[in-house]
């Protein structure tokens, strides 16, 4: 189904954004953004490999209050938080860490604030209120969580979300000093993730198709665009100088930059069909999300060519790649090779006759598809065919 069908009356734009610090040397005001929000024993959610990196530190180095730490799980299931398991002398959260260990956080202040399991969340706009205060200080760029009002949690072998407006952090705090260290494929697995953002952002379904709904996911709009078009030229300019040269800090200031606007514009446009489809793939696998992206790309953007092939060609000149839009294609997929990504869902284990199951577990990701712009078929044939394909 094109979006030329079923236009919606909008009830008006909106544009949600935490509080943001940014530049090197941004952690130094965490004192100051914990009090901004009444935080005075915040709730340390972090994980080993940040501590021992040594990043965990640098990142507290100029607070010197009380805490409490808890390490996210590597792969967050419903099952993993319950309240029991947090302590009751906290007053906030503040997240140090990667894309999980900052929706780890989120699903830590919303159990702080109201109980029960993540489970009892899950969908959009379930929260029944604010949560707990929340600071988010990303150490990778790519994931944009700590601008996001979702935290992904695995959900019988599906990775679902949690949605909802009041998961937004209040504040984030990124500093591109944090990502110098990052190893090379931890850089090339979440600044793709940043790329399909901007990617799938830019291009989603218009505003006008979009129903009024419990989350922010309003399709791509005059307000989202030039913030996908920046976020997608920045990651696109620093991406790949990043991964092969990590001592490039421009790259690094500018892939942070861009990673964070992504998160911001896709946080409020929406995404489409390749980050469903990894999600799907993801939940199958237990395959990194940076992996799960880089094997559905081709198969997302492909599916949504038909109805999406001026504004594919547009972006491909602007990137300076083409003029077509199987030229812009073309470069999604260099870039993923030249990272050293996987290249097919094949690659992550599953073969052909996975491709009805791949489905199901897409179709129930509702959040995202909304906004892709080809929707799909009720029973999904047409994506099952696009997923068949992919195989060949």
């Amino acid at each position: 189904m094109s979006e030329d069908t079923g236009a919606v009356a909008g009830s008006g734009l909106h544009l949600r954004v935490p509080e943001v610090r940014f530049g090197d040397g941004a952690v130094t005001h965490l004192p100051t953004v914990l009090d901004e929000v009444g935080v005075k024993r915040p709730l340390v959610v972090t994980d080993p490999g940040v501590d021992a990196a040594g990043v965990l530190a640098a990142a507290l180095a100029a607070y010197d209050g009380p805490s409490e730490r808890l390490d996210a799980p590597t792969e967050p299931s419903t099952d993993d938080l319950t309240p029991e398991a947090l302590p009751d002398n906290v007053d906030g959260v503040l997240a140090v860490g990667g894309g999980i260990v900052l929706d780890t956080a989120k699903l830590a202040a919303l159990l702080l604030a109201h109980g029960g399991s993540p489970a009892d969340y899950l969908g959009a706009g379930r929260v029944p209120g604010p949560v707990a205060p929340t600071v988010a200080v990303p150490t990778t760029s790519g994931t944009g969580s700590q601008s996001t009002q979702t935290a992904v949690v695995h959900y019988e072998g599906v990775k679902r979300g949690v949605s909802d407006e009041h998961l937004r952090p209040d504040r984030a705090v990124i500093d591109p000093s944090l990502t110098f260290g990052l190893p090379r494929e931890v850089t090339a697995r979440s600044g793709f993730d940043a790329f399909v953002h901007a990617l799938e952002s830019l291009t989603a379904r218009d505003h006008r198709w979009i129903p009024e709904r419990d989350i922010t996911y309003q399709g791509a709009n005059p307000v989202t665009r030039p913030l996908s078009q920046q976020a997608l030229s920045l990651v696109h300019g620093s991406l790949e100088r990043a991964t092969m040269d990590g001592d490039d800090r421009a790259a690094r200031r500018a892939l942070s930059l861009g990673s964070h606007l992504a998160g911001v514009a896709f946080s409020n446009a929406g995404l489409g069909a390749v980050h469903a489809l990894a999600s799907a793939v993801g939940g199958m696998t237990d395959a990194a999300h940076g992996d799960c992206l880089a094997a559905c790309v081709a198969t997302g953007l492909r599916y949504n060519l038909p109805v999406r092939r001026d504004a594919y060609a547009g972006i491909a000149a602007d990137l300076g790649v083409g003029s077509t839009a199987e030229e812009l294609v073309g470069e999604v997929m260099r870039v993923r090779d030249a990272l050293g990504l996987p290249d097919s869902i094949g690659a992550l284990g599953l073969d052909r006759g996975d491709a009805g199951a791949i489905v199901a577990n897409t179709l129930v990701q509702e959040r995202r598809l909304v906004t892709t712009p080809r929707l799909p078929d009720e029973d999904g044939a047409d994506l099952e065919a696009a997923v068949v394909r992919s195989f060949d």
